[in-house]
């Protein structure tokens, strides 16, 4: 494996999980050759987005995949380059949650079942 197949910037990636908790969280956007997969592990959930042609695509699939489970105000900050720490050089990227009416129903079904007492503890 070349150094570029093997390179991974790791992000903070912060915000609110779909049981309204405060998370942050590192992810990782590998690359494989000239494509980046971004990669997140929190508690039970595993998201691996597809390879993309660049590196803020494939973080931008990663949050709307997170959006599409019903988390939201969700930021990114690059906190290592490869090898090299950045620390708190990076700005915090803020994305916009989606319009309630693009949130996939499923998302909504699981808030209603938490309400009612009905949802997984």
């Amino acid at each position: 494996m070349d150094s570029l197949s093997s390179t991974i910037n790791v992000y903070h990636i912060a915000g609110v999980d779909d049981r309204e908790r405060g998370f942050n969280r590192q992810a990782q956007v590998i690359a494989h050759g000239e494509t980046y997969q971004a990669r997140l592990r929190y508690e039970a959930l595993q998201i691996d987005v597809e390879c993309v042609e660049r590196e803020e695509v494939a973080l931008e699939r990663l949050i709307q995949a997170l959006q599409e489970r019903g988390y939201t105000q969700l930021r990114t900050q690059r906190i290592f380059q490869g090898e090299l720490y950045l620390g708190n050089q990076e700005i915090w990227v803020d994305y916009s949650d989606p319009e309630p009416d693009k949130v996939k129903p499923i998302a909504w079904l699981m808030r209603i079942q938490k309400i009612l007492g009905m949802g997984k503890k």
